[in-house]
């Protein structure tokens, strides 16, 4: 198929007249604005992509909100949820060819290191070629003056990124427009994933997810594609509380209304259907009672910055995930997808369960979901082509490049979907 955005290469100087001169989002110091760049010598398993639509993720806000957590030591332009078409391999490339449409997800799989070779693709060493992970990476572009400009991840926030292939997935001839493939980049792809691959939702089981942002959402959204008997979503913000029920879920639990009782009422509502263990029963009562989902999802993470809706109790996020493994029944699944930050606080976090667990609870943190984003992401997009799965309920508001900064700020206060930036003129 044709895809009529899909612009020649030229239309940002690359490659047509090998200048590798191009617009893109830059932090440094005190400043986020637009800049000229140009690209530094590519290696042998480089992959130069023209990027089309990019996420503007909750954790890239800190490029707008001045923190004392984000880096300022060096020049980044930001982004790690992508989607592009490629203009350029390095001589050792074999999974994609000059011309083709891919995914950069926030995942590499490379298939061949340690890890991959045991399938725990979530764990691929490609991981170690971010430069926040190995601190001799490169840069992949550089101002105008010289400036060395590294790229924070995949890339995304600029016209051009340059990823090594095993960041690169490609999905071909997809019909899907570049929006929806843009979110199997990131936040909705990993969420789909967690339920669907990494920790799959059982057929009638009961599942609770505490956060619905666009993450949340699209965990419930698989949950239900996976026939979940109950789908229980924790939210405070009201708008996400009423996108929770479109997406699936059964009952909506008011964060704010319930706070520390939300365990107790998740026990009440995902309690075993007879106590008779001699049909396949539980007891409900006693130490070792059978109370609890049979999956639960953290999917609230820490809170950046000062939103202006939903600012919750505990910013950490540890809250909802000390609350997400107590409300998990015994033997049941618990995923741990946000991103929090550390606390001892017993306030938020209970602590380890005693001398003695016997509880037998799962435990997945995973990043991409735990899924292989080779193999997966070109299946998840068969489910968005399908009508499984929803991505266009997730993506808003959809804005151009040139309001990345302001896509970025919709982020943080958190007053609307998963916003996304795109390239087409």
């Amino acid at each position: 198929m044709t895809d009529q955005s899909i612009k020649p290469a030229a239309a940002v100087g690359y490659p047509g007249n090998q200048s590798g001169e191009f617009q893109g989002w830059v932090r440094y110091q005190d400043w986020f604005e637009i800049r000229g760049l140009r690209l530094r010598p590519r290696r042998p398993t480089d992959v130069v992509i023209r990027n089309l639509a990019a996420q503007a993720c909750y954790t890239l806000v800190p490029n707008v909100a001045d923190l004392s957590t984000t880096h300022h030591d060096k020049a980044r332009s930001p982004g790690h949820g992508a989607m592009g078409v490629v203009v350029e391999v390095g001589s050792q490339v074999r999974r994609v060819k000059v011309g083709d449409r891919v995914v950069t997800p926030v995942l590499p799989s490379c298939g061949t290191c340690y890890s991959c070779v045991r399938g725990e693709w979530h764990a691929c060493g490609h991981k170690n070629d971010l430069d926040f992970a190995t601190q001799e990476a490169p840069p992949f572009a550089e101002l105008e003056d010289g400036t060395p400009v590294w790229q924070d991840h995949t890339g995304g926030f600029a016209e051009l990124a340059v990823c090594d292939e095993s960041w690169v997935v490609p999905v071909f001839d997809s019909p899907l427009s570049n929006v929806e493939l843009a979110s199997l980049a990131c936040v909705p792809g990993p969420g789909w994933s967690f339920a669907l691959f990494g920790m799959p939702v059982e057929i009638a089981s009961k599942v609770a997810v505490l956060g619905c942002g666009a993450l949340g959402l699209s965990i419930i959204q698989a949950a239900k594609m996976m026939g979940a008997q109950l789908i229980i979503a924790v939210e405070r913000i009201p708008h996400r509380m009423e996108a929770a029920k479109r997406a699936g879920a059964h009952i909506v639990l008011d964060a704010d209304e319930y706070g520390a009782g939300v365990v107790k009422k998740i026990q009440e509502l995902c309690g075993p259907d007879t106590p008779n263990m001699a049909a396949g029963g539980k007891p409900s009562v006693g130490f070792y009672h059978g109370r609890g989902a049979d999956h639960i999802y953290e999917a609230a993470g820490k809170t950046i910055g000062d939103p202006t809706t939903g600012k919750p109790a505990d910013t950490t996020g540890s809250a909802a995930l000390g609350y997400g493994y107590q409300a998990t029944r015994r033997g049941g699944t618990f995923v741990h997808t946000g991103w929090i930050e550390r606390t001892n606080d017993p306030q938020w976090w209970p602590g380890s369960p005693g001398p003695f667990d016997y509880e037998g609870k799962k435990y997945l943190s995973a990043s991409y979901g735990g899924a292989n984003v080779l193999r997966d992401i070109p299946r998840l997009a068969k489910l968005i082509e399908m009508g499984y799965l929803d991505a266009k309920s997730l993506c808003d508001p959809v804005m151009p490049f040139e309001k990345g900064d302001q896509a970025l700020w919709h982020s943080l206060n958190r007053d609307s979907m998963l916003p996304i930036i795109t390239y087409d003129e």
